[in-house]
């Protein structure tokens, strides 16, 4: 497993309700963890054909999930905020 991009943005197409956190490239497969900006819940798909497919593998779930914890994406001392506004709010004062 790696990690393709931990660059937090707004889902196109969901009206800023998800935030992508994470995508994961598994040998041919790919994953998104992504996140309710509202409830702030937390989701791990794969991503097949361009659609989020459930995975009901729960052994699998539980490696991605511990992947991500890991790899500190699922940190949550980080806000669900889009990375251009945690830097601004947490930039230096120079």
């Amino acid at each position: 497993m790696k990690l393709i991009s931990t660059n937090r943005t707004f889902l196109k197409g969901t009206n800023n309700s998800f935030m992508h956190l994470a995508t994961i490239q598994d040998n041919c497969r790919e994953y998104i963890c992504m996140a309710n900006c509202f409830s702030n819940q937390v989701y791990i798909e794969e991503i097949t054909g361009g659609h989020l497919q459930f995975i009901e593998d729960e052994s699998l779930a539980q490696e991605l999930n511990d992947f991500l914890v890991l790899n500190k994406v699922l940190l949550m001392d980080k806000p669900i905020l889009p990375d251009s506004v945690w830097y601004n709010l947490n930039k230096p004062n120079i």
